[in-house]
């Protein structure tokens, strides 16, 4: 009875006649690109993915330069990701070669012009020729630019407001952290009003809740449509809301909320015909001073909010503090 086959290393001195023709029949019919470059990096050997991928013919000479210039040119399919193909090649050749005493192989990604990506390893033998294999791992990066986009997504939905679609409480104060920070060092003013719907409370007992949630979505989404592009619309909970002004000084802020305030559609959905409900706010109005903190911010405008509610709702109030340029917005 004939003995079973053993499993052998692959190894150049392995005796076994069938190794070297079936790792090349391999190469060659496999979608991986292989190629061979020699100590003077030419390109000696290419299987047909390899020639495809890189645009390179049988019979032709060609080196590892010419390659990445042609891609640059727009010959082949490559992107190399560099405005200077000059400073890419010498870049890539002090990881490409080197003196090695043992064969030292490196991994690394590419990808082509058409979104297709490749994971090649490259073996560097110390007579100087180098192996190329790279495998397709498109379906690999897609998969991952989805996770990406749908991590993003829920980073995203985590930071909203799941009733009105505005960033929520959590979100919008540390945005304000944020610009707190880049305005004590030299970013743009910050500029907050703190706004309340007024009578709300009336709506839910009058109307119901469902009501009461219509509304906060209406004025939600008219505060989005009718405030400048890089104004921050946030809801800290209730019928409260935080809208920050970037770049702003109180008079303008302020004018901006009356128009605001002039302007709220009443809301009728889920309503008897003859049944609309008006929506007015009152807001306090304040802008941070140099190295001011979110808290002392939010007290100055929640002051000027009791004053604005105190005065018969329906008002924007400024709160009174003293300009940089050392004019004063009173109350």
């Amino acid at each position: 009875m004939r003995p079973r086959p053993a499993v052998a290393d692959i190894r150049a001195d392995t005796n076994i006649p069938c190794l070297a023709s079936t790792l090349l029949r391999a190469f060659a019919a496999g979608s991986a690109f292989v190629g061979i470059y020699d100590d003077h990096d030419h390109l000696r050997f290419a299987n047909t993915a390899f020639r495809e991928a890189f645009g390179v013919a049988i019979g032709q000479s060609v080196t590892f330069s010419d390659i990445i210039l042609n891609a640059a040119r727009g010959g082949n399919a490559l992107r190399i990701g560099s405005d200077d193909p000059i400073a890419f090649i010498a870049d890539a050749q002090t990881r490409r070669r080197g003196e090695v005493e043992s064969p030292r192989q490196r991994a690394f990604p590419i990808d082509f012009v058409d979104d297709r990506w490749f994971w090649c390893t490259e073996t560097l033998f110390p007579d100087g020729w180098i192996v190329l294999v790279g495998s397709d791992i498109t379906s690999l990066k897609r998969t991952e630019k989805r996770l990406s986009l749908e991590r993003d997504q829920a980073l995203l939905l985590s930071g909203l407001d799941e009733l009105t679609g505005v960033p929520n409480r959590r979100f919008t104060l540390a945005r304000l952290d944020a610009l707190l920070r880049a305005q004590s060092s030299g970013g743009p003013d910050v500029c907050i009003a703190l706004v309340d719907l007024d009578h709300f409370k009336s709506i839910n007992d009058t109307f119901g809740h469902e009501t009461g949630d219509i509304a906060l979505r209406h004025f939600s989404q008219h505060c989005i449509a009718t405030l400048p592009n890089k104004t921050l619309v946030g809801r800290l909970g209730g019928e409260e809301f935080l809208i920050i002004f970037q770049g702003e000084n109180c008079s303008t802020a302020k004018t901006a909320l009356d128009e605001l305030l002039l302007s709220i559609p009443p809301v009728s959905s889920r309503l008897p015909a003859h049944v609309c409900i008006s929506i007015t706010f009152s807001a306090g109005v304040a802008r941070a001073t140099s190295g001011e903190n979110r808290d002392d911010l939010l007290s100055r405008a929640d002051r000027s909010l009791y004053v604005a509610k105190r005065r018969g709702r329906s008002r924007v109030e400024i709160d009174e503090v003293v300009e940089r340029d050392g004019s004063q917005a009173s109350t």
